[in-house]
């Protein structure tokens, strides 16, 4: 009976162990996964290579605590608007709240219209570990 309990509890703790392990490994970005999330939802209009093309969007290489609209792109109104009110720096903070929620972090954003000048509108990523993973990735763009 004895070892069965020991082996009991060392399973116990082993799981308990194992279950802790994965939940903290998700905790950190993921490159891989940031790289796929915006290969598939930035790269559809902005340029990502050291290149700095200009495309439908801004090129994001270098965009990690890069002024904002500092790129030499045609900016839409809202965003001249947007820095009009103060100037920022594209940080996490910043960034988070863009990839969030483009609309609301810059009203009447081109980017968040769908409509036919415009049918790839970017609305936002929900998932608060796949925002840690682009911003992890976009980081990386140096």
């Amino acid at each position: 009976m004895q070892i069965r309990q020991i082996l009991l509890y060392g399973i116990i703790v082993f799981s308990f162990i194992l279950l802790i392990g994965g939940f903290w490994y998700r905790t950190l970005p993921d490159l891989e996964i940031g790289k796929r999330l915006v290969d598939n939802s930035c790269a559809v209009c902005h340029d990502l290579t050291a290149e700095k093309k200009h495309e439908r969007g801004p090129y994001l290489w270098g965009i990690y605590n890069r002024p904002a609209g500092s790129s030499g792109f045609n900016y839409s109104e809202a965003f001249l608007a947007k820095l009009e009110r103060g100037s920022f720096i594209w940080d996490d903070e910043n960034l988070e709240k863009f990839i969030t929620d483009p609309k609301k972090f810059i009203p009447r954003t081109a980017m968040g219209k769908h409509d036919a000048k415009h049918p790839t509108a970017f609305t936002g990523i929900v998932s608060s570990s796949n925002r840690e993973d682009v911003l992890a990735y976009l980081k990386t763009l140096r």
